[in-house]
């Protein structure tokens, strides 16, 4: 993706996600907004031309599928800090998901379990190379948590799965923990 798709991309992940009353939007429960709405709004107050075929350009070219354009609404897939509801119901989860970090933040981790800190919800990675990509954002050489969701799941843990390989989940007791790499 290019660095005028890059920075909008951010944008709309910062209203979508966290601040839709920066620009004087309200999301309903599901995290969805009207599309022509959150376009004027973001014009506005961004003074950044956007439109449904800008939008359908990031959509298309981003691999980590942020945002999905539902008949006239659109919404962030996950990653809000702000609370909005599932979308999908919760499915049973693979054997094995992984969860990318910092060295400073594995020791707690292995105290505390997984939390889902200023989010809605902790994301887990589907494969290692996810992991690590998102591990990589705070360090350059990562510890990676494989996670035993699926032992997880059958304690009670309900665990949702998004379009992109990330699946949500409230917390992840430090017994379903194990680190493969540091």
């Amino acid at each position: 993706m290019d660095q005028r798709l890059t920075r909008l991309s951010k944008r709309l992940s910062f209203v979508l996600r966290h601040h839709p009353d920066k620009i004087g939007i309200q999301l309903d429960p599901y995290g969805r907004v009207d599309l022509e709405l959150l376009i004027k709004k973001f014009n506005q107050h961004f003074g950044t031309p956007i439109s449904k075929s800008i939008i359908q350009e990031i959509i298309k070219d981003s691999d980590k599928q942020r945002y999905a354009i539902e008949g006239n609404t659109i919404r962030a897939l996950y990653g809000h800090s702000i609370p909005v509801k599932p979308l999908t119901p919760p499915e049973t989860p693979p054997e094995k998901l992984y969860h990318g970090t910092t060295h400073a933040a594995a020791k707690l981790i292995l105290d505390e379990g997984l939390k889902k800190m200023d989010r809605d919800f902790v994301h887990l990675s589907a494969n290692l190379q996810m992991a690590n990509q998102v591990g990589r954002r705070r360090d350059p050489h990562p510890v990676i948590f494989e996670v035993a969701a699926r032992n997880a799941a059958a304690s009670g843990l309900l665990f949702y799965p998004t379009k992109s390989g990330v699946w949500l989940v409230d917390h992840v007791p430090a017994k379903f923990l194990k680190i493969i790499h540091e």
